[in-house]
């Protein structure tokens, strides 16, 4: 399978995974700049129609990766785990599904009302959410080695703080205080971004597979191109920022596309992976 053939066959859970990551960080820069004066400058409108957008964006990406709709209730149903081998099992999927219903809800309550413990409680839901997502990766570890818990929770975490961020910048940021604040926050996620596809790399680098030389092949020799693109692209959002604070929107484009082109190959690795056995 061809790194093109996995982008395709996985489009749904990149945009899934990119966009609610977004809409987690958004939420937490949300609470920590406005949550004390939502009421009086009504910005929590504002804030909750990009929110909903973001959230509906990625429900809806998800719902054609699952394929049939219809499963997702009798997930739920597996929403305590389940037993294998003896063994209490946890149900990871089922928890993000919730998770992200959950911050619908949570979401629609801000829109409506403003309502300061729904906006704090809005990125505490998105955070467990987030959690549940990376380990739904890291419960098949043993199936797909190139999947890593914990590299995998720093990256999501990252993506979601520096993409957050800068979505916060473009669409509620108004004050020099707000911006400033933003600005911190997307740096130091760039940075924890940067540190986890570096970390990633060298994992895959000394990581060994039965009928696979070198893990990088399965990327048809497109991986350090769409990981230093994507790099790249994310730095030239925070160099454009700092720039020109009116082209904020040109930046959260820039960061959307740079964090989509490496998790393309996040997953395009992981599909081949799929077919060797």
């Amino acid at each position: 399978m061809t790194l093109y053939n996995s982008f395709i066959e996985e489009l749904p859970l990149i945009l899934f995974t990119v966009v609610a990551q977004a809409a987690v960080g958004f939420s937490l820069l949300y609470a920590v700049n406005n949550a004390n004066n939502a009421l009086e400058d009504r910005s929590y409108k504002r804030f909750g129609i990009v929110f909903i957008t973001f959230v509906v964006f990625a429900m809806i990406a998800s719902i054609f990766h699952l394929g049939d709709p219809l499963h997702i209730p009798y997930m739920i149903t597996r929403i305590f785990g389940f037993t294998q081998n003896g063994e209490h099992v946890i149900s990871w999927l089922p928890l993000e599904i919730v998770g992200i219903g959950l911050m619908l809800f949570i979401g629609l309550i801000v829109f409506l009302k403003g309502n300061k413990t729904a906006i704090y409680l809005l990125p505490i839901a998105g955070l467990a959410m987030l959690y549940a997502m990376g380990n739904i990766y890291g419960s098949m570890e043993n199936t797909i080695p190139t999947w890593d818990l914990k590299l995998t929770i720093l990256l999501f975490f990252a993506s979601a703080l520096f993409l957050g961020s800068i979505a916060y910048i473009a669409f509620i940021a108004k004050s020099q205080k707000e911006h400033k604040t933003a600005m911190l926050l997307a740096v130091i996620g760039f940075i924890f971004f940067v540190l986890a596809l570096v970390l990633y790399t060298s994992y895959l680098g000394n990581l060994r597979i039965d009928a696979v030389s070198n893990v990088f092949d399965l990327a048809n020799g497109d991986y350090a191109l769409f990981i230093g693109l994507g790099i790249v692209l994310c730095g030239a959002s925070l160099a454009l920022l700092s720039i020109k604070a009116n082209l904020s929107k040109m930046a959260f484009l820039l960061a959307l596309i740079g964090l989509f082109l490496t998790r393309i190959v996040f997953y395009g690795l992981i599909t081949s992976h799929l077919f060797i056995g």
